[in-house]
């Protein structure tokens, strides 16, 4: 359904690096169930807004492109990574850095709701229209516990949740959590979540 190859606008083809063999995987997918419309982060590509129809799927948008997207990129079967080229494509996103991660929407007090992406690549999150229009980039930093890096994804609810959490709650992923030892010099590799209040 989703693209594998994509036109640039030169006029030259470009395919998101990654394994031999294996297209670009999609991540993270939320429905926004009033408007009929799923929403899906495919890794080395975006954000893609897709019409939900009774017996098929409507045309993919992508409303918003990673930083890699159309540039050029070298596989390395030792690390599994890709190096990218550090020249920009005039396609090139200027929000997310791959991976493009996981999703969530938020619905407002005002009754507006929007749109959470993990921008893995770069230890952020960043905040959309459900049409795509940017609106802001937010880390999580360190506070009583550790900053939030390699993050897969969030979840959001606005609902108040007891004296800690009155206006809500971002649950976020933490892909390294450190320190990176214990006070014994014990090697802690080990991943968790952080509660964030809403009104943070």
């Amino acid at each position: 359904m989703l693209h594998e190859t994509f036109r640039l606008s030169d006029g030259t083809s470009w395919t998101p690096c990654g394994e031999p063999g294996e297209g670009p995987q999609v991540e993270g997918m939320v429905v926004d169930p009033q408007h009929d419309v799923l929403y899906a982060a495919q890794e080395d590509v975006g954000v893609w807004r897709i019409p939900l129809q009774r017996e098929a799927f409507g045309r993919p948008v992508l409303i918003d492109r990673v930083r890699e997207f159309g540039r050029d990129a070298t596989y390395d079967p030792e690390t599994e990574e890709c190096t990218v080229s550090a020249i920009p494509h005039p396609d090139s996103g200027t929000h997310l850095s791959a991976d493009a991660e996981g999703l969530t929407s938020v619905r407002h007090r005002n009754r507006s709701v929007t749109l959470i992406v993990s921008s893995q690549g770069d230890n952020r999150f960043v905040e959309y229209t459900l049409r795509g229009r940017y609106l802001r980039t937010f880390t999580v930093a360190a506070g009583a516990v550790d900053s939030v890096e390699h993050s897969d994804g969030t979840a959001v609810t606005t609902a108040p949740l007891g004296p800690r959490f009155p206006t809500g709650l971002l649950v976020v992923h933490d892909g390294e959590n450190t320190p990176a030892e214990t006070a014994d010099g014990e090697v802690r590799e080990n991943t968790n979540f952080k509660l964030v209040p809403w009104s943070s």
